[in-house]
């Protein structure tokens, strides 16, 4: 039977002392060939999937036994277990299994246990997985979305694999006008001079993406910050101006009207979908949930095996010629609150099986994406300063001249530091 989860049962504590013990005691003692256990650390968002994966896991291979260590949710008790785990995987030791939340936006803060992905990968604390993904069927004939998976590599080899991600569609009636420009200045452009109030709507909640603005960002394998400061200022500019001018316009309409992700609410309404590019053409998703495979780990294999059963079909396959033996069925995402899947096969359980043309409409559109990143703490600081900025300024006679330049650097100095490190 399979442990507890430590952290919820309150065991974390001591099972991270006894290893901490055992690695100054004993050095790098292995696991006895008889002993398989399989730690999994994840985040609260993701873990009855992780569970579920670990049932599945443990009922189809009598040598395993899954550890599911979630991370406490509450900040302080979150810091300290995040930096034990850390200490933990900077000393060569560290889970088998990575499944994390790749964090929100907006909101409360929330601290990640990889910090900067990208230089986790660049540091040698993940396991590249290219010899399990070559011999891996699945990467054969496969709907994954090429741009998404290139981002979790690192000098050609592959590190992370993005489970799901976040972009914005803009959802159009027959009776609103099309975008006809190609960068979202231009968008933005157009709508000032439109009169559809409905658009006018859902452009002011422009204001709390401030880090979409400009992506890629950084490049982190050249040391290269892409962030242009000045492009951005300006961008940001215009933005204010437009959203000054339709205020009045835009208290007059009670309805609310916001940039759907990756597909229209109603998952039966027949809408033209239109994905939000950056100030410079670029249409580009954040990476919201994502795996990997501990260097330190001795099971890289059944690490590998895990993490793939949230996107190939194996549970279903086994649930298929079992039937008088049900384990949990996955369906080729891993998602919560409603994020978008990594590939197309599993568009339509994810939309609740609509209509052909949506649902053909919805991939059409997720396979214009260009690329994808990860958010880091220089998106997520620019998120909260673009988003208090536009909306101070909009709203009152704030100038907002000197401010937009002021995070505008703040966000450049913070990239720079990151990819020098």
């Amino acid at each position: 039977m399979r442990k507890q989860s430590m952290i919820q049962k309150g065991m974390s504590v001591l099972c991270v002392c006894a290893l901490a013990a055992g690695l100054c005691s004993c050095g790098t003692e292995e696991k006895s060939e008889e002993e398989k256990i399989l730690r999994v650390v994840t985040d609260g968002s993701l873990h009855d999937q992780a569970e579920a994966a670990a049932t599945f896991t443990e009922g189809t291979n009598s040598e395993v036994e899954v550890e599911i260590q979630q991370l406490p949710e509450k900040k302080e008790e979150r810091e300290n277990e995040i930096q034990k785990l850390r200490t933990e995987i900077m000393a060569g030791k560290g889970p088998d299994v990575y499944l994390l939340d790749g964090n929100q936006e907006n909101g409360e803060e929330f601290l990640p246990l990889l910090e900067n992905p990208y230089q986790t990968m660049q540091s040698g604390a993940l396991a590249s997985l290219d010899e399990f993904m070559e011999k891996d069927s699945y990467w054969e004939d496969n709907t994954y979305h090429e741009a998404i998976l290139k981002e979790g590599q690192y000098d050609g080899r592959q590190y992370i694999i993005p489970m799901s991600v976040m972009y914005y569609v803009l959802p159009r009636t027959e009776d609103m006008e099309e975008m006809t420009g190609d960068t979202l200045g231009e968008w933005v452009e157009q709508v000032a001079n439109s009169e559809d109030v409905r658009l006018k709507k859902y452009f002011i909640t422009l204001m709390s993406q401030g880090a979409r603005w400009i992506q890629p960002a950084a490049d982190y394998e050249s040391g290269e910050v892409l962030f242009d400061q000045k492009k951005w200022c300006e961008f940001a500019d215009k933005f204010i101006r437009f959203g000054k001018a339709a205020q009045e316009e835009l208290a007059l309409v009670e309805e609310h009207y916001f940039f759907e992700n990756g597909r229209a609410a109603d998952k039966n309404e027949k809408v033209d979908l239109q994905i939000v590019p950056d100030i410079d053409g670029r249409k580009m998703a954040s990476i919201m949930s994502y795996a990997a495979v501990g260097m330190s780990s001795d099971l890289k294999q059944e690490a590998y095996d895990y993490l793939m059963l949230f996107l190939n079909d194996q549970t279903k396959q086994y649930n298929k010629e079992h039937p008088d033996i049900r384990l949990p069925e996955f369906y080729g995402y891993l998602s919560h609150i409603g994020n978008v899947p990594v590939q197309e096969s599993a568009f339509e359980v994810w939309m609740g099986y609509p209509d052909d043309e949506v649902l053909q409409e919805t991939i059409n559109t997720f396979r214009e994406l260009d690329g994808t990143y990860f958010l880091t703490s220089a998106e997520r600081t620019l998120f909260t300063e673009a988003s208090d900025i536009c909306s101070e300024a909009i709203y009152s006679d704030y100038d907002w001249t000197q401010a937009l330049p002021k995070a505008a650097d703040s966000a450049w100095n913070t990239y720079k530091m990151m990819v020098s490190e």
